[in-house]
């Protein structure tokens, strides 16, 4: 869902920085103005979930845990099956019970961001058992 823009904020910023965005957003084909967004809406999320950082993948930019491999939708469903234990579920994914609790803290202001995550990666993990089955059953025939 696209939120409407609304309001506006005029800056100027060194040519360095401009001419960074602007190449920045050029590699990744999109607008310098949609990139600059972006930052600055993940640079305000970054300061509000300590812990929080934001990486690029196929099916686009996730939250995820700062010096670890886990995106906040994969914490959070460890979260849940471990009955809401945080000390469980550090145990299990090998986390700091800190930095699960960074996880749940931006789940809590953005649950629908990462509620759509964890539905894609299901939907997605069904999609290829699917597949896989139809192949086994090919090679059967």
């Amino acid at each position: 869902m696209e939120e409407v823009l609304d309001s506006s904020i005029n800056t100027r910023v060194p040519r360095r920085v401009k001419q960074a965005l602007e190449q920045v957003a050029k590699d990744r084909r999109i607008s310098a103005l949609t990139f600059a967004r972006t930052l600055l809406d993940e640079g305000l999320r970054r300061e509000r979930h300590p812990g929080i950082v934001f990486r690029d993948g196929p099916a686009g930019r996730r939250a995820a845990i700062e010096g670890r491999r886990l995106d906040v939708w994969q914490v959070m469903e460890t979260v849940w099956a471990s009955d809401g234990s945080v000390d469980e579920a550090a145990d299990y994914l090998r986390l700091r019970p800190d930095q699960v609790l960074a996880a749940v803290s931006y789940y809590t202001e953005f649950p629908e961001e990462i509620d759509d995550w964890v539905r894609s990666n299901h939907e997605q993990a069904d999609r290829l058992r699917a597949l896989w089955e139809r192949e086994q059953a090919s090679l059967r025939r």
